[in-house]
């Protein structure tokens, strides 16, 4: 009985594991039902007839090593997503691509969702396909930030929440303000105008919160619309990441730098957020990318393996 049993395990493992037939197809070629199929299928891993290897080496295109020896450097964060990447290049060209499926949960079980604008935000936000979502028409989209008031840079907020909420064909919100005001006051009364104000209370509702991440440096695209004042602030700091205008230092540290300047969600807001996803890439946003790590703020990071590895390298020095 054993070895007619182990024939037939043999048999369904070929069909099902080599022939690609499904169960259902399977049952019907030899006869049998659909659970005895499944049986068989259990009976022929737990009996060595088939093992299962898994090569986490080849495997597209997580880089789950990596995953994993980071959770271990990180354990308050609690899912890594690194993209496997032969080059720059190639991480520009396919992180949205490898991003999107990882959001569509996420945003399908969130009610009110902010958006920071960045590049690699975009290239998510565009591969995010209507077909993706059924009923969103309660949902809320709202931007992070104030728009970046520079004709040579073409990330805004509005062209976000605009793409995202006509994808998901929900409610989408515009802040009508820049990122930056350097008089103060002037900056205390816009936002006690009417528009403003809408963002403000939405900021504390918010449920799923996608990132970018900068540097705290000239070469960031924030400074474009800095004033020489703010970047001294800056630079006289000991900032050496930032996220959503927020400053973080080396050892993870929240610095109010520009907090009387700036319109984006305040640290304390961002921080109670349920999930906060941040997608960056890039090796020169490496001490950056471990600062803000250091604060235990990110709940999800997506980046690819070339960023992975130089993160590793700094963290090991």
């Amino acid at each position: 009985m054993d070895t007619i049993k182990k024939e037939l395990a043999t048999r369904v493992s070929i069909l099902y594991y080599e022939e690609k037939l499904n169960q259902n197809e399977i049952a019907s070629k030899l006869g049998i039902s659909r659970s005895y199929i499944s049986q068989l299928l259990t009976y022929a891993r737990l009996n060595n007839i088939v093992k299962i290897v898994v090569n986490v080496e080849s495997l597209y295109p997580h880089s789950i090593r990596q995953e994993i020896e980071f959770s271990k450097h990180f354990p308050n964060v609690k899912q890594f997503n690194f993209m496997k990447s032969g080059s720059p290049e190639d991480t520009k060209k396919y992180i949205g691509k490898f991003t999107a499926p990882l959001l569509i949960k996420l945003i399908q079980n969130a009610k009110i969702i902010a958006v920071d604008p960045g590049t690699s935000v975009e290239k998510a936000i565009s591969e995010l396909k209507s077909s993706y979502f059924g009923n969103c028409h309660e949902k809320k989209i709202v931007p992070l930030t104030g728009g970046i008031d520079n004709i040579n840079v073409r990330l805004h907020p509005s062209d976000f929440v605009r793409k995202m909420g006509r994808t998901l064909n929900c409610k989408y919100y515009f802040l009508n303000l820049p990122i930056l005001i350097e008089n103060h006051s002037s900056r205390d009364i816009l936002l006690k105008e009417k528009n403003a104000q809408e963002i403000v209370h939405l900021w504390d509702k918010v449920d799923l919160a996608i990132l970018g991440m900068g540097n705290a440096s000239k070469d960031s695209t924030l400074f474009s619309s800095c004033s020489n004042s703010m970047i001294e602030k800056i630079k006289n700091s000991e900032a050496i990441g930032e996220i959503g205008v927020n400053f973080i230092d080396r050892k993870g540290n929240y610095l109010p730098v520009l907090d009387k300047y700036r319109i984006s969600i305040p640290f304390d807001k961002l921080k109670k957020v349920d999930t906060k996803i941040a997608i960056a890439f890039g090796v020169q946003k490496t001490r950056a990318l471990v600062s803000i790590l250091r604060t235990n703020l990110i709940d999800i990071l997506i980046s690819d393996s070339i960023t992975a590895h130089e993160m590793e390298k700094y963290l090991n020095n």
